[in-house]
């Protein structure tokens, strides 16, 4: 389940997702890939050029750790996440599908380009896509839109109509991609819905989707 940002950090405290999957029987891991806050400069400054890369690698080393301990079955595994984590739930359902039976993206980045022209809009576009262009450099190549046809794990996507950190047209465009290329994708607007899951009613509707998705993909 890695964290939205990127430049956060996930620590043991409420965390109601993960409580929720934990409930239901899942073992949850939060890794801290490279680029997270609260480890020093010079690890934040590592995830500079790997989104979709080297941060991803990470993500899958956090499986294979957990796999190696006994805590995981490393072919039962399904990656959730939102915002960032949202891309990086898809980015693994497309570059490392082999590795994930399932991937869940809420309000995730699916084209880097889209959100570079849409943050243009705002007081401060110049400097967030100069920051955008620093973490991956090249757009295309990391971003799961431009290659729908590699998808080979199923994906569930929630967005809210009223986010206005990632638009909606994000998930709507990856939703339609991934069905024209034949990949098996169930998508679900939520009309009140904003970035930050800030109606208990998404959030309920959520884990209920989740808990269906996960049920049906890779039961506990």
């Amino acid at each position: 389940m890695p964290h939205g940002g990127p430049a956060v950090r996930d620590s043991e405290e409420w965390d109601w997702w993960a409580q929720f999957l934990a409930d239901r029987g899942y073992a949850v891991v939060q890794p801290n890939y490279r680029g997270s806050t609260g480890f020093g400069t010079a690890f934040l400054e590592k995830g500079k050029g790997e989104w979709g890369l080297k941060m991803q690698d990470d993500l899958n080393d956090a499986v294979a750790h957990l796999a190696k301990a006994g805590i995981a079955d490393p072919k039962r595994v399904c990656v959730v996440g939102a915002s960032y984590g949202g891309y990086a739930a898809l980015r693994a359902a497309q570059r490392d599908g082999s590795l994930y039976r399932c991937a869940v993206s809420y309000a995730g980045v699916a084209d880097l380009g889209h959100l570079a022209r849409f943050d243009s809009r705002s007081l401060y576009g110049k400097s967030a896509r100069a920051y955008l262009k620093e973490k991956a450099p090249d757009f295309k190549a990391v971003f799961p839109i431009n290659f729908p046809q590699q998808f080979s794990a199923p994906v569930l996507l929630v967005h809210g109509k009223k986010d206005l950190r990632v638009p909606v047209a994000q998930s709507r465009e990856m939703a339609e991609k991934l069905r024209k290329a034949g990949k098996p994708v169930d998508y679900v607007e939520q009309a009140e819905g904003d970035h930050h899951f800030s109606r208990e009613q998404d959030r309920l509707q959520f884990l209920q989707l989740l808990e269906a998705f996960l049920k049906k993909h890779n039961p506990a």
